[in-house]
């Protein structure tokens, strides 16, 4: 179901495009059809017309009522949906990053690009105000794991936490969201964010991320380590 509303959320424009379209031709044969109607002067004549304008009627109600439904569905169903139903894109890789040019043991230039925040890791999780501190980067995990850390910006408004293959390109999925602040007094200790069954997810290495955002739609940086799923 969820899927559903996004779809139409994304494609509205366009369904609303497809539905006039057809809507404005039935409701044209329908003025053909009501003008024969009126003018037809043979009782076969007539019945036909009436015929076509009955149908054309139907169809244009019918389509309408298309509209209305994609309309409140796309406008008061849609926002009520909680964030962990929406799909988030692939943070930006900075296009600021030099690249790093090193010697190999013949003396030849070799360029080695720094690693991609993709990647995860402590570098992503310095923010001790929006940081996972269980399970740590590279951490085999199993079973049910309960991950810990601290969620409580300024401004805070809401953290999720998502995971995806590290050898795929898809989009993230998430696990769970919550609305309350983790860690509400100084952040000075961690807490409990929330668990992951890995009994779900085949045997992998996945990137798992916590993102905090506050009231006016904004992050810091994401929160971002490497585990490996084992049997």
């Amino acid at each position: 179901m969820n899927e559903l509303l996004l779809f139409l959320e994304r494609q509205r424009t366009w369904i609303y495009l497809v539905l006039g379209v057809i809507g404005f031709l039935y409701l044209r044969a329908g003025i053909i059809a009501y003008l024969r109607v009126t003018r037809a002067m043979f009782r076969l004549e007539r019945e036909a017309a009436q015929r076509t304008l009955t149908l054309s009627g139907v169809m244009t109600a019918a389509v309408a009522g298309c509209a209305l439904v994609v309309f409140v569905l796309t406008t008061f169903v849609n926002p009520a949906l909680p964030a962990s139903a929406r799909p988030t894109p692939l943070p930006t890789v900075s296009l600021l990053a030099s690249p790093e040019v090193v010697l190999d043991s013949e003396g030849a230039a070799v360029t080695v690009t720094p690693p991609s925040e993709l990647e995860g890791g402590a570098a992503a999780c310095l923010n001790t105000e929006a940081t996972i501190s269980w399970p740590t980067d590279g951490e085999e995990l199993s079973g049910i794991v309960e991950i810990q850390g601290t969620a409580n910006i300024a401004n805070f408004a809401f953290y999720k936490i998502e995971y995806r293959s590290v050898s795929s390109d898809g989009t993230w999925r998430a696990i769970m969201a919550g609305t309350e602040p983790v860690c509400e007094i100084f952040c000075e200790t961690e807490d409990f964010l929330g668990t992951w069954d890995t009994s779900l997810v085949p045997a992998a290495d996945y990137l798992l991320r916590l993102v905090v955002t506050d009231t006016s739609g904004n992050a810091p940086q994401p929160c971002q380590i490497r585990v490996r799923v084992v049997p």
